[in-house]
């Protein structure tokens, strides 16, 4: 943990620690509207006829830290083909199957 923040200090506002497991969830709530993401754009200094690229190299690039990351620690990419399903149970199914109390459980 002392290395990541070591490398990303700039980055880091603060540091959360706990006793257990922290899930977050929410937006990128700068660019949730459509000025914040004008301004990404212009930070980045990507045109608007270029956005439909620039996006799909982002995606790409998280896709592939997140099977690196699966693969690393040799957990499943898990594929839920309906937004019906529930990925805290998936994940909360896994996790019993294979006794897991901590890290990550799949992708």
């Amino acid at each position: 943990m002392e290395e990541f923040i070591a490398k990303h200090r700039e980055e880091i506002a603060g540091v959360l620690s706990g006793f257990d497991r922290l899930i977050f969830q929410g937006t990128l709530r700068s660019i949730s509207y459509p000025e914040g993401m004008m301004g990404y754009l212009w930070a980045k200094q990507v045109r608007l006829t270029e956005f439909g690229r620039h996006v799909l190299r982002v995606s790409e690039r998280l896709k592939q830290a997140c099977r690196a990351k699966a693969e690393a620690l040799k957990r499943p990419m898990k594929y839920l083909a309906s937004a019906g399903e529930s990925k805290e149970e998936v994940a909360r199914g896994i996790a019993a199957r294979e006794k897991i109390e901590e890290g990550l459980v799949c992708v």
